[in-house]
């Protein structure tokens, strides 16, 4: 398949930080691009910048028509400006939580190599909502389109955990077939279900299917009691995570909400 023209994956480098973390944004920039079938594009934010420019100047590029997505260090803008960006931008953002950067070996010159990260498995936790699925929809069908496993990750907790819970095993497949049908309809697809707290079942899931990525669909609000699911994965997964906005809709009186919180929130 030949590349896309004019189309790239933003690689955000803090030429004043780690060199491992700096040559890992590096890696999984790549990493995605294999799987887009484009390019990469750097940029690098000079030592001593303040917080709100780096930031505004990192938003500034990743809304560039070319940019498919970005891919930056969490902490990298500096402290919680990495979430002033991805709470403003369109486009879906990879956070490289710190546990995720692992050590590089240096070669000449003190020049880090970049490691080579491949996707392979993804996690794609999603909450039952059509919000979430219709933002995340795409993700998914190009993850599967190139060969990636996709592992879907839905989490019940007291309220919603369904009455198959504890019956039959056909009772449950049908459910689990319906879901797939109704939010997540690619090929090759597998279904995880658990039940408790969505971020700890997250993160556990992520660690034992051997993901290389989780793709989360989420509001981009970070008022008190939101994005619960989204801290806990990042300050627990070991992997890159992929944050994907959820269109933002009107209140209707549809009840999709249910009053929950949405794990893929």
């Amino acid at each position: 398949m030949d590349k896309v023209n004019m189309a790239d994956v933003l690689a955000v480098v803090d030429d004043g930080g780690d060199e491992d973390e700096a040559a890992a944004v590096t890696g999984v920039a790549r990493a995605v691009a294999e799987i887009l079938r484009t390019g990469i594009r750097e940029i690098h934010l000079a030592p001593g910048s303040g917080a709100r420019e780096t930031a505004t100047t990192v938003l500034r590029e990743l809304e560039r028509t070319s940019t498919l997505l970005g891919v930056l260090a969490d902490g990298a803008p500096p402290g919680v400006m990495s979430w002033w960006v991805v709470r403003r931008c369109t486009k879906p953002v990879v956070l490289l939580p710190p546990s995720s950067v692992p050590s590089v070996t240096p070669v000449t010159r003190g020049t880090p190599v970049a490691p080579h990260h491949v996707i392979s498995r993804v996690l794609l936790p999603l909450d039952g909502s059509f919000e979430a699925a219709a933002a995340v929809i795409e993700t998914a069908r190009l993850f599967t389109r190139t060969g990636v496993d996709l592992v879907v990750l839905h989490v019940f907790d007291e309220v919603t955990v369904p009455r198959f819970w504890d019956q039959a095993a056909h009772a449950r497949q049908a459910w689990e077939q319906e879901f797939l049908a109704r939010h997540c309809a690619c090929p090759g697809v597998r279904l995880e279900l658990r039940s408790g707290v969505a971020g700890e079942q997250v993160v556990s899931v992520a660690a034992a299917e051997h993901v290389d990525l989780i793709a989360l669909g989420w509001s981009q609000h970070l008022d008190e009691g939101r994005a619960r699911t989204v801290r806990e994965t990042l300050a627990g997964a070991r992997v890159p995570v992929m944050l994907i906005p959820v269109a933002r809709h009107e209140e209707t009186s549809s009840g999709e909400s249910g009053g929950r919180e949405r794990p893929a929130r």
